[in-house]
């Protein structure tokens, strides 16, 4: 089993958590106090690739590997609760190459 980790509205990490722990840590973002937290985001890292997840309110999502200084992030819009938890239970397979496949956006500078 690959290593992962996700990272709360607190700050708070938890190592390896089953998708029904997904799925409330996901159901913050619907918090009334969400966007005034310490940690106003959730994210989901693969820890043996570097590639991680982050999940906004109003269904942003982005896509990036942090160990890689040349990687450029990616993101989707409009994204439901229901898949953002497919793409996190994705990422915690190590499913890399199916969600580099996906329709991500980039910014353009």
């Amino acid at each position: 089993m690959d290593l992962y980790h996700t990272t709360d509205m607190d700050g708070v990490s938890e190592l390896n958590p089953d998708a029904a722990r997904m799925e409330q840590i996901i159901a913050q973002l619907d918090m009334p106090d969400f966007e005034e937290a310490d940690h106003p985001d959730l994210s989901l890292v693969h820890d043996k690739s570097g590639w991680t997840l982050t999940l906004y309110p109003r269904g942003i999502v982005t896509y990036e590997n942090l160990e890689d200084d040349d990687d450029q992030p990616r993101f989707m819009t409009g994204i439901l609760r229901a898949e953002a938890l497919q793409l996190w239970k994705s990422l915690a397979r190590g499913d890399i190459d199916h969600l580099k496949r996906l329709p991500w956006l980039r910014d353009v500078d």
